[in-house]
C-alpha cells in the first residue's frame, strides 16, 4: 500500500511531484498517480511540500507539521552575515544551567538539519549531571596523557636504539605537544575538556547512516546558531570527540546504544564573557573554473 495518496479532487495535475519525484510519482492516462513504499520513498517530504493545492498526503509524516511558507520572511544578507560572525567558541560559562525547555527546543530544531540521503540517524544525548561530565572529562584526559607518554617514549626507544623516527611519528608528536598543558590542568583542578560547561551535548549517529559525521556536524552546528538566539553560547569539543573512539572508558560511560559512534561535542551554557567585536579570518582560497 502506498504510504502517499492524492486526492483526485483537489489534484490540479500541474505535475510538480511527478518533476520532484519520479521514484514514486508518474502520469498514466493524463492522471497524477503514486506508489510511495519503504523501497522507494526516502521521506523527505517535498512532494507535500510543492504541492499547490494541497492534495498530496503522506500518511507517514505528520500532516500538522508543514507549515505554510512566510515568503514575506527574509534577512538581510549583510546582518545574516554578521550573525554568523558573531559566534565564537566560549569555554567560560556563568554558574547557571540550561533551562530543560530550552535544550528541548535546541533537540527539536535538530530534525530540521538536513542528512545525507535524508537518513534521519543522528541522535542526541543531553548530560547536565556534574559527575558524570567530570568523568568523562577525566576519561578524555586519561587517554591524551596516555597517548602522549606512548608517543614519547616510542620516540625515546628509536632515539635510544640510533633509528630513525618515522615521519608519521614525528609529526604525531608535534600535534600532541598542543595538549600537554591538559595534565598540567589536571594537576591544578582545572577541567581542560568541558571547561566545567553546565551541559555538554553528545551528537551520535549509526555507522550505516550514509554520511553520519557530516550529519552530526550540520545538527550540531544548527544547535549553535539557534543557540545564540536564545542568549546561549557553545564550543566544539573535539578532543572528546576523537578520543570517544578510542578509549573504552568513555564509550562505556556514554552507553550509546550498539553500533553507533560520538561524531560531534558541543558544551552549552550562558556566557561569562562578552565580545565586543567580531574578529578577522584569512580569506578561503578559492578556485574558479
Amino acid at each position: 500500500m502506498s504510504w502517499v495518496t492524492i486526492d483526485g479532487d483537489e489534484c490540479n495535475d500541474c505535475g510538480l511531484c511527478a518533476v520532484r519525484c519520479m521514484r514514486c510519482f508518474s502520469v498514466q492516462d493524463e492522471k497524477m498517480t503514486v506508489n510511495a513504499t519503504e523501497e522507494n520513498c526516502n521521506l523527505c517530504g517535498h512532494c507535500v511540500a510543492l504541492c499547490p493545492t494541497g492534495a498530496i498526503v503522506h500518511h507517514k509524516m505528520d500532516r500538522s507539521n508543514f507549515l505554510p511558507v512566510d515568503r514575506g520572511l527574509n534577512f538581510d544578507t549583510a546582518q545574516f552575515i554578521h550573525f554568523l560572525r558573531k559566534r565564537r567558541s566560549h569555554r567560560h560559562f556563568k554558574e547557571r544551567q540550561v533551562r530543560r525547555q530550552d535544550l528541548e527546543t535546541l533537540a527539536d530544531v535538530c530534525r530540521y538539519a538536513p542528512t545525507g540521503s535524508n537518513r534521519q540517524a543522528v541522535e542526541l544525548k543531553i548530560i547536565q549531571d556534574p559527575q558524570k561530565i567530570a568523568r568523562l572529562s577525566a576519561h578524555t584526559m586519561d587517554y591524551f596523557i596516555g597517548l602522549i607518554d606512548e608517543v614519547d617514549a616510542r620516540v625515546t626507544r628509536l632515539e635510544a636504539d640510533g633509528k630513525e623516527v618515522p615521519k608519521s611519528v614525528r609529526d604525531l608528536r608535534t600535534s600532541l605537544s598542543r595538549y600537554k598543558g591538559i595534565g598540567v590542568a589536571r594537576q591544578i583542578g582545572l577541567d581542560a575538556i568541558f571547561y566545567s560547561a553546565p551541559t555538554v551535548i553528545v551528537f551520535h549517529s549509526s555507522d550505516a547512516a550514509t554520511t553520519p559525521k557530516d550529519d552530526c556536524v550540520i545538527a550540531a552546528q544548527t544547535v549553535s546558531m539557534t543557540a545564540m538566539t536564545m542568549g546561549l553560547e557553545t564550543c566544539y569539543i573535539g578532543l572528546f570527540t576523537k578520543a570517544s573512539s578510542a578509549h573504552p572508558p568513555i564509550l562505556e560511560e556514554l552507553k550509546l546504544p550498539g553500533g553507533r559512534q560520538v561524531y560531534s561535542t558541543l558544551i552549552i551554557g550562558y556566557p561569562k564573557i562578552r565580545f565586543f567585536k567580531t574578529v578577522d579570518r584569512k580569506p578561503v582560497k578559492v578556485t574558479w573554473e
